[in-house]
């Protein structure tokens, strides 16, 4: 089958093809291209309160640290010791210094290297030349992220103007409650793809299908994340059979925002409570999603009614997530179209996706910022 260009004009547009969700060496492209250019979700501000505090994370293929240091500024950095590529830290602690576990270097925490073993008769070593290798770091809320490309535009850029969106929300105010993790068979881009749309729900979601007013959803896309609108229903609705998952106040109804950011990034805030959803490939065809809860304090008693129905939700995805890569295998099929009404966040994401993977800068389309 030909596959179709990519149309940034929704009505005669096909979808990115099934290659793209299939195919191992383009995951290793991604990783360059799209993992490694973009603002990636890897931890928290919490787990760096202390000076000396640290953890380390994997960001688009490339072992990472992150510490604070004796100055008390968060920084990151590869975790690749500059004498033979082992690593400086393990897991996450607390240290003055960072140790390579394969030959004793050791590094200040701000990077530079502080002692290099038996290292006296070699000549012209350039002791600057040989700290590690620093990633860009930055904070929004309680959330950390980090950028491996020295050019790549801010956090700030990505994230357009969400801090103000949810400034109602006092996201600053939220405790990190609980995390759950999900693996499943299937690429990751599948799992955006069904974030991205509503479309699904009647269908897919029964539960949550009852509980929001599904003729007022819509998808707002921006320059780098979009927005989608799912008004919870309010308390008494007509014809509602069984207890309500939501208890909405009037504000609740028409504040619930479910944001998207490129790639790989959701943030649910709604009634109290921003819920991260971070995927990780794990393969061409596997990948993980990480679920982290943030409440803020009068919505704690309530966080089991959460994670339980985000349960039932996550297990929906699953089952329709693996059946559909597995129908992106068949040779019955190679690229789809769009509903025009109910799939214009998926347009977005792929439009992100080509323009990322074939190195072009595309011009916005009409109501993109």
């Amino acid at each position: 089958m030909t596959d179709h260009p990519f149309d940034q004009n929704i009505e005669s547009a096909w979808t990115i093809p099934s290659s793209w969700y299939t195919d191992p060496d383009f995951l290793r492209r991604e990783y360059r291209e799209v993992f490694g250019k973009t603002w990636q979700l890897v931890g928290r501000a919490d787990q760096v309160a202390r000076i000396g505090d640290y953890f380390t994370v994997d960001v688009a293929g490339e072992p990472v640290v992150i510490a604070r240091g004796a100055d008390d500024v968060v920084r990151g950095f590869f975790n690749v010791c500059k004498h033979r590529a082992g690593p400086v830290a393990l897991e996450q602690g607390n240290r003055r210094t960072f140790v390579c576990h394969y030959h004793g270097w050791t590094y200040n925490l701000d990077g530079s290297l502080r002692h290099a073993p038996e290292f006296e008769e070699v000549q012209a070593l350039d002791r600057c030349a040989m700290a590690l290798e620093p990633v860009r770091v930055s904070q929004w809320g309680p959330l950390l992220f980090v950028n491996l490309d020295e050019t790549a535009p801010p956090l700030e850029s990505f994230l357009g103007d969400i801090e103000k969106r949810a400034a109602g929300h006092r996201i600053g105010e939220m405790r990190w409650v609980k995390r759950r993790d999900y693996e499943m068979n299937c690429n990751w881009k599948v799992y955006v793809d069904n974030y991205l749309e509503g479309y699904h729900l009647p269908v897919v979601h029964p539960g949550l299908y009852r509980e929001i007013d599904y003729d007022a959803y819509r998808v707002e896309p921006f320059r780098y994340y979009s927005i989608q609108h799912a008004p919870i229903l309010p308390r008494e609705k007509k014809g509602y059979k069984g207890p309500r998952r939501y208890l909405p106040t009037e504000q609740d109804q028409n504040d619930t925002q479910y944001y998207w950011v490129f790639p790989t990034l959701m943030l649910n805030i709604y009634l109290g409570q921003m819920q991260t959803n971070l995927v990780v490939p794990l393969g061409h065809e596997r990948c993980l999603t990480i679920f982290e809860w943030y409440l803020s304090p009068d919505m704690e008693q309530d966080v089991d009614n959460l994670v339980d129905f985000g349960d039932e939700i996550q297990e929906e995805d699953i089952f329709i997530c693996e059946h559909v890569q597995r129908g992106l295998q068949s040779v019955s099929y190679n690229q789809g179209r769009f509903s025009v009404k109910r799939e214009n966040g998926v347009h977005h994401f792929h439009s992100l996706l080509n323009e990322y993977m074939n190195g072009t800068e595309e011009k916005c389309r009409d109501g993109l910022t």
